[in-house]
């Protein structure tokens, strides 16, 4: 499963506790499932709270292209799974879209909210977690073309036209885009967009060599510093030197926060 998930984490919250970050927008996509807790959504803002009931919920992420704010209260218990951009399509019957139109919400999904149940209960929750999604595992032909695409769009290069990447896997404009957001939940140079903030970031952080703006800004295929200083303010609402004093990374480069 390590070609489809990127990995799994597991917070446990205390009592009258508060944990509060920022995400930034992502190429992977994240499913958490939750046990007691209430979620309430608004404007780029999740608010996940202690309930008094025993109950589960399952909360997807959606294609966001600006920062979203999390906050945690309370005694909760979270899983979650952090799949790679084709991968959450290869554990989900229906499209990606479909599910996740919207930066957040829950996924209801009789068979997953089941095993959901099943997942709090006892002990070994991430092996019961992989022999549940071994069951659900599928292929789908579509993919392959997707993944083909993404190659040539993790490039960050805006002289390949989305027109050219359509025509290269075989299809034409139209078909390409459409079965693209179906199965990304976003455009396909939305995605160029959030591949080059990410690659961007790698640069930087996990970089031996102090890098500068400059370097950055043409290694990842920016038209100049300041187009790449007002898109990175798109959709970390910093400036790239602010963004880079404030962030904290967690296993690697997979995870990168602004803790508040």
């Amino acid at each position: 499963m390590k070609k489809h998930i990127e990995c799994f984490y597991i917070y446990e919250g205390k009592a009258g506790s508060k944990y509060t970050y920022v995400a930034f927008p992502h190429y992977n996509t994240g499913l958490s499932f939750f046990k007691s807790a209430t979620i309430k959504r608004h404007q780029r803002n999740i608010e996940i709270s202690e309930s008094n009931t025993n109950g589960f919920h399952i909360e997807i992420l959606g294609k966001y292209m600006s920062p979203v704010l999390l906050e945690y209260k309370g005694l909760i218990r979270e899983i979650s799974i952090v799949f790679k951009p084709t991968g959450i399509n290869r554990f989900i019957i229906d499209n990606y879209q479909s599910i996740a139109p919207n930066f957040s919400q829950e996924f209801t999904n009789n068979v997953w909210q089941h095993f959901a149940q099943d997942l709090f209960s006892g002990e070994d929750d991430l092996s019961k977690l992989e022999l549940f999604l071994l069951s659900q595992f599928s292929e789908n032909q579509e993919l392959l073309v997707i993944e083909e695409a993404l190659k040539l769009l993790e490039k960050g290069n805006e002289q390949t036209t989305i027109s050219a990447i359509a025509t290269k896997v075989g299809l034409i404009l139209k078909t390409f885009q459409r079965h693209f957001k179906k199965h990304m939940g976003c455009s396909p140079i939305e995605y160029r967009r959030i591949c080059r903030f990410r690659n961007s970031l790698t640069n930087k952080l996990n970089s031996s060599e102090l890098k500068n703006l400059t370097d950055i800004t043409y290694e990842e295929g920016y038209y100049d510093q300041s187009y790449f200083i007002k898109d990175f303010r798109k959709l970390t609402n910093h400036n790239p030197k602010d963004f880079f004093k404030s962030t904290s990374k967690v296993d690697g480069d997979k995870i990168v926060w602004e803790l508040k």
